[in-house]
C-alpha cells in the first residue's frame, strides 16, 4: 500500500527515540521527500550538539506547521483523526514468539517475543511469560478492535508482579498495533500487517513441544472444561496441574466464590495417557459436586464448617493430613 508523505512524516515522528539526534535526519529526509515548512527546515539544518528538548520542540512545531497531528501515547496504535483524515504508525514491524526453556527458572518455560529481530521480553521486564498464561487456555494475543492489555513479559524471578511488560493489543483493518506500559522495551509502540501477525501467533498456538505429558492434561482441561456448567453449582475453575504433593497425582482446584472454599479433587496420572486423565477429570466435573470425593479448604480465617454442596466423602484438607 502507498502511503502518503505526511502519513510517513506521522510515522516518523511516532518513532522517534527521545534524546537521540534522529529527528535531525528525519527532517532531512522528508525535505527531500517534498515536505517543507520554516520550522523542518531550521530542524533539519541544527546542529547535532542541540539539546534533544529542544529538537523535539522544533518537531512540535514542523508538524503543527504542517497540519499534521502530533502522536499521542494515550491513543491505540497513536492514531489521531483530524479533519476526516486517519493517521497512525504503519505497519512497518515485524513479529516472531519462540517457546523455549526458561531461562531463570527450571523446569519452566517462556515465550520470547522478537520485534525486528530484537527479542523485547528480556528487554522489557526481563523473561517471557509461560505458555499457560499467555496463549492456554485462549491466545489473548488474538488482536481484536476493541484495545487489551496482554502480559508480554515479567520479572526474572517469574512473578509479573516484581515487574512486567504490558502491550495494549489493538487491531485497526489491516494493521495491529502494539503500545507499552510498565517496563518498556522501546521508547515507542511497534505496528505489524495483521494477516503476518495472524499467521504468528497461529503458529505460536500451535507449537506444543514444550508440554510434558502432565501439561497436555493440563492444557485439553483448561480448554475443554465447561466453566457455564461448574458456575452453576457455585464453583470455578482455579487451576489444574501437577499435585506437587505427589506427582502421580493431577490435581483440580476450583473456587467456591460465595462461601470462600477451596475445593480440591485428584486423579492418577501413572500408567494413563493424558487423553485418558483429561477426559475422567471433565466427566467428573460433570456429575454432581456431592458425589465427589474431594478435599476443602476455607479461604476465611477461623471459618469452620463445611461447603453447602459438600457430601459425604468431603474432607477437610486439615483432616486429609
Amino acid at each position: 500500500m502507498d502511503y502518503s508523505v505526511e502519513q510517513r512524516f506521522y510515522d516518523a515522528a511516532a518513532r522517534h527515540t527521545p534524546g537521540a539526534t534522529d529527528l535531525i535526519d528525519v527532517a532531512t529526509r522528508f525535505l527531500a521527500e517534498g515536505l517543507d515548512s520554516p520550522t523542518l527546515r531550521e530542524l533539519a539544518g541544527a546542529p547535532r550538539s542541540t539539546r534533544s528538548k529542544d529538537l523535539r520542540t522544533l518537531m512540535r512545531s514542523s508538524l503543527e506547521e504542517l497540519s499534521i497531528p502530533r502522536p499521542v501515547r494515550d491513543s491505540p496504535g497513536q492514531k489521531v483523526t483530524e479533519d476526516g483524515t486517519t493517521y497512525a504508525r504503519l505497519p512497518t514491524d515485524e513479529v516472531r514468539f519462540e517457546i523455549v526453556q526458561a531461562r531463570e527458572l527450571e523446569r519452566s518455560f517462556e515465550i520470547l517475543v522478537y520485534v525486528n529481530g530484537f527479542e523485547i521480553t528480556e528487554a522489557g521486564a526481563g523473561m517471557g511469560m509461560h505458555p499457560f498464561d499467555l496463549i492456554v487456555p485462549t491466545n489473548q494475543l488474538v488482536a481484536t478492535v476493541e484495545p487489551r492489555r496482554v502480559l508480554v513479559a515479567r520479572c526474572t524471578c517469574g512473578e509479573p508482579g516484581c515487574g512486567s511488560t504490558e502491550a495494549l493489543v489493538t487491531r485497526d483493518g489491516g494493521v495491529v498495533h502494539w503500545d507499552w506500559y510498565a517496563d518498556v522495551p522501546f521508547d515507542h509502540g511497534v505496528s505489524f500487517g495483521a494477516a503476518a501477525y495472524d499467521v504468528a501467533i497461529e503458529q505460536l498456538a500451535a507449537d506444543q513441544s514444550w508440554q510434558r505429558p502432565v501439561d497436555t492434561v493440563s492444557r485439553l482441561v483448561l480448554e475443554g472444561v465447561d466453566r457455564d456448567s461448574l458456575s452453576r453449582v457455585g464453583l470455578e475453575l482455579s487451576w489444574a496441574a501437577a499435585d506437587h504433593r505427589d506427582p502421580d497425582k493431577f490435581l483440580v482446584a476450583l473456587f467456591a466464590p460465595a462461601e470462600k472454599f477451596q475445593v480440591f479433587l485428584r486423579f492418577p496420572l501413572r500408567g494413563r495417557s493424558p487423553e485418558e486423565v483429561a477426559d475422567e477429570v471433565m466427566r467428573r466435573l460433570r456429575t454432581p459436586p456431592r458425589s465427589w470425593s474431594v478435599t476443602f479448604h476455607s479461604m476465611v480465617v477461623g471459618q469452620r464448617g463445611r461447603p453447602s454442596m459438600a457430601g459425604w466423602r468431603w474432607r477437610s484438607e486439615d483432616a486429609w493430613h
